[in-house]
């Protein structure tokens, strides 16, 4: 993670080389032009280290491909993804047989069980978790079957969707929390008030958890049907590298105890990312809003987190496809509660992905999702998934639901013309990024532009005159540029 500050003198030339960029275009062309971008000489390159990338199509006005375009690694890949299914559960069958179709997973990647998910012990009335001897032997079948290219799963039903002995008396741990981390015996039931495991996926850069720290983050698709779970789905598709500019509420509701654990947290991430070339955000105090404590009648909201055991309005607002919304309130993950909103009332409503806590947390933050990791996680390209479980430093007792593999940022790029157009919001502040063409996948490849960006941005990189079959942005090192690099001059004013 790079977080450098520029000196003067190139922030100087940062904002003189945007003038000559922008002249003739409007102010909202001309905000994505906040970046360091210099068209350079025709220049071969050697023979470089490899980079972990992944693959982009570039479209055409018609929306086909025509090229292909190689850009840092920025998430977990489909073909990364398990999904966990019950055979026994027609809800969990049917779900999974859907998800395999619309975002192509492969058929190695669909890992079946054979369990009672409703099972009863006898002498009681419900049962809505699983037993963690039983759990034992579900996750052994299921890490037996991944192999090491899964970097994480998808549970495909929504019961049991927490860790219980006897099936009943519920524990320190979602399943998701489960499947992800393993049970640490010393935690399943100690005081559930107190802290639970840390995370080291907390807060991290890494798009390849499996690899990096022995983990598969998962995801319940839960709902109260297959078709409420379908629709979900659907907008999650929808949102894919749709790049949107995004409303984000943060609020402080008149429940202390549940809004004010986050409360400093939603007041920098707003600080940091309300502002034209990032987000359109907003933090919502209810003592200064006519004692309101929750957003209405909103439009396309991006990120809704609050502080309440309840939240009404939600059906009076829109979201925008990749969605993610959660309340801090003690029993959010518990799925088929009735006293406390259930965090599938937030996909219900037409968000994407949420987050809830299955047993009784207490009001501590690093147990409920952060705004500032969130936000940051998502707008470089994670998935719903990925920015979620980053989220939590203490996830143990929390059930993330949605789809995993909603995406609405990363990088999109389109041919049109002759003229390459690149829209990213994924590039690390104080690097410099090469782009290159070749005729193929392999080379040669000349160096057409230089980028870099001051922080988080968008950033539209447009470079006429340079068709071809390939492409690729790569990391090229720290800015500022050192004096041997050819840069072009910024245009005259």
């Amino acid at each position: 993670m790079f977080e450098l500050e520029m000196p003067d003198k190139y922030l100087r030339f940062l904002t003189k080389t945007i003038r000559g960029l922008v002249i003739g275009r409007s102010p909202s062309t001309a905000a994505n032009f906040l970046m360091f971008a210099c068209l350079l000489a025709p220049n071969f390159v050697a023979a470089q280290s490899p980079q972990n990338t992944e693959r982009v199509d570039v479209l055409d006005a018609n929306s086909a491909t025509v090229a292909t375009l190689f850009v840092p690694r920025s998430s977990i890949q489909t073909s990364e993804i398990a999904v966990l299914i019950n055979d026994n559960d027609p809800q969990s069958v049917e779900v999974a047989s859907y998800y395999q179709q619309v975002r192509n997973i492969p058929s190695r990647n669909m890992i079946h069980l054979n369990f009672d998910q409703n099972k009863i012990y006898p002498g009681l009335t419900s049962n809505n978790g699983i037993d963690p001897a039983e759990f034992a032997a579900l996750k052994a079948q299921v890490d037996a079957a991944a192999g090491p290219e899964v970097q994480a799963f998808v549970v495909s039903w929504s019961r049991p969707f927490r860790i219980a002995r006897f099936n009943y008396y519920s524990t320190n741990y979602s399943i998701t929390s489960a499947f992800t981390f393993g049970v640490d015996a010393a935690y399943l039931t100690s005081n559930n008030c107190a802290a639970t495991p840390v995370s080291r996926y907390f807060g991290s850069a890494s798009t390849a958890p499996y690899t990096d720290f022995g983990i598969r983050p998962t995801m319940m698709l839960a709902g109260q049907s297959a078709a409420s779970v379908k629709a979900t789905i659907d907008k999650g598709l929808k949102a894919g590298r749709s790049l949107p500019g995004g409303n984000g509420w943060f609020v402080r509701t008149a429940d202390n105890v549940r809004s004010g654990p986050r409360l400093q947290d939603f007041q920098a991430t707003v600080q940091t990312w309300n502002r034209p070339e990032g987000l359109s955000m907003a933090y919502f105090d209810y003592s200064k809003n006519g004692g309101r404590s929750e957003v209405k009648n909103a439009a396309d909201i991006l990120f809704y987190q609050t502080g309440s055991a309840n939240v009404s309005g939600l059906n009076t607002n829109t979201y925008a496809p990749g969605a993610l919304a959660d309340h801090l309130t003690s029993s959010g993950g518990n799925l088929f509660g009735t006293e406390q909103m259930s965090a599938l009332r937030w996909l219900e409503a037409g968000v994407t992905a949420s987050y809830g806590t299955v047993t009784e947390p207490c009001a501590f933050a690093d147990k409920f999702p952060a705004a500032s990791v969130l936000v940051k996680s998502y707008f470089r390209g994670n998935t719903a998934l990925e920015a979620y479980t980053k989220s939590v430093r203490q996830p143990s007792q929390g059930v993330f639901v949605g789809d995993p593999l909603a995406r609405p940022f990363g990088t999109r790029a389109t041919l049109v013309n002759g003229v390459l157009n690149i829209k990213t919001s994924s590039l690390e502040p104080g690097i410099n990024y090469n782009l290159y063409s070749a005729p193929s996948a392999t080379g040669p490849f000349l160096r057409i532009a230089t980028v870099a960006v001051p922080r988080y941005q968008f950033v539209t990189i447009t470079v006429p005159g340079k068709s071809a079959p390939f492409y690729k942005l790569e990391m090229s090192g720290s800015f500022p540029m050192p004096s041997s690099s050819v840069v072009a001059k910024p245009p005259i004013e």
